[in-house]
């Protein structure tokens, strides 16, 4: 379960790419063997879709092109039993980590676990 909207590239301090941007990123994830399912990220949409698709995991871009994403990240892994990653925050992003904290921060989609 990807939860996003339509985001373009994002690139890092130093011009490198950090997200590649929604279509990119799920032919990059399907390319990886993940079956991908595009969520809204406006809650409850995220834990309805959860119970319904009972999925391994939920990848939740938390970029500023995609607004409450951060909240459906960490409610997400409150109120489900599914393995939640995000990608867009920052690393040294400590109140996130303290909100979120069964939450896996990925620098990059690369680094989801197959």
């Amino acid at each position: 379960m990807f939860v996003t909207v339509p985001t373009d590239e994002v690139l890092n301090k130093k011009g490198e790419v950090r997200f590649p941007g929604t279509d990119i990123a799920v032919e990059e994830l399907k390319k990886a063997g993940w079956d991908v399912t595009i969520v809204d990220p406006t809650w409850p949409t995220p834990l309805n879709t959860a119970k319904e698709l009972e999925p391994d995991a939920a990848l939740v871009s938390c970029f500023k092109a995609v607004p409450r994403s951060r909240d459906a990240a960490s409610m997400l892994a409150r109120m489900t039993d599914v393995s939640v990653y995000t990608v867009g925050v920052l690393q040294k992003d400590e109140a996130f980590r303290t909100m979120a904290p069964a939450v896996g921060v990925l620098r990059n989609i690369g680094e989801l676990p197959s």
